[in-house]
């Protein structure tokens, strides 16, 4: 798992050695930090750049200081794996989904708030909307839910017919894309009516978010490893670590099965 600071110079990795590390977007290493004791499978940075979110496969969700690499929080709850968390748009708030079939919501200091159940089989993505009141959850149980900051589920989206490892809401919070059967799926926020359907010819790795606009398709991983931008192969790689992508402006960030972490620029 990979993502960018706030203002795009630093990015956070987590890897299958069990490390957080920080990253200057030249390549410079700032902090490898240690803590969890299974694979670290999702990293956030908090909307001030100043605190890390991580979840793992040892089921818990740790906050770091991403200036000092110092652990801040160990947050226990779930069950199972931990596959997906975020930072809510003000940074009071952190998100995680598990194996266990939940949603839950945290304080960022790690008191428990809130937790949502309706899924049938492990959370594996979550995000939450631009102005921080629903939160978008996508599950190996085919579906995409979006829940309200108190649990209540608003919609229930059904089209995928693979486990739903990539959501993420637009900019404008009136859109979500969700990935992962060989399909990228573009649902309207408000209703949960399905609007538009991109079709890759193998599975979709993950994607990151590019919606700047209402017109503006996803940037994705998929056709066999390929960068795929308006259509258009930018590089291809070996190999792609799933939902291992993220955007900042005209810069994509992610990480191969080879334990590297690239940095492309968009043209």
């Amino acid at each position: 798992s990979v993502a960018f600071s706030p203002d795009g110079q630093r990015i956070v990795s987590g890897s299958a050695d069990e490390t957080v590390r920080i990253w200057l977007l030249a390549g410079e290493q700032l902090h490898k930090v240690q803590g969890h004791t299974k694979w670290v499978s999702s990293v956030a940075f908090s909307p001030d750049g100043q605190r890390i979110v991580s979840g793992s496969e040892d089921k818990t969700v740790r906050v770091w200081s991403a200036e000092t690499g110092e652990q801040l929080h160990e947050i226990r709850g779930h069950i199972d794996v931990v596959n997906s968390v975020a930072f809510s748009p003000d940074g009071q708030r952190i998100v995680s989904g598990s194996w266990d079939k939940t949603v839950q919501v945290w304080s960022a200091e790690g008191e428990q708030l809130h937790e949502f159940r309706g899924h049938t089989d492990g959370v594996w993505s979550l995000a939450f909307s631009p102005d921080g009141q629903r939160i978008v959850s996508g599950s190996a149980d085919q579906t995409v839910r979006v829940w309200s900051l108190k649990g209540e589920q608003l919609h229930e989206m059904r089209g995928h017919v693979q486990c739903v490892k990539n959501v993420a809401f637009s900019p404008d919070g009136e859109r979500i894309v969700s990935s992962d059967d060989r399909t990228v799926r573009v649902w309207l926020a408000d209703t949960g009516d399905e609007l538009q359907v991109f079709e890759g010819t193998t599975d979709v790795l993950g994607f990151a978010l590019a919606l700047a606009t209402a017109n503006t398709p996803p940037v994705m991983m998929g056709d066999g490893y390929k960068l795929i931008k308006d259509g258009v192969v930018g590089a291809t790689f070996d190999s792609i670590l799933r939902g291992s992508l993220a955007v900042s402006n005209d810069t994509i960030a992610g990480a191969t099965a080879a334990h590297q972490v690239f940095v492309l620029k968009i043209v």
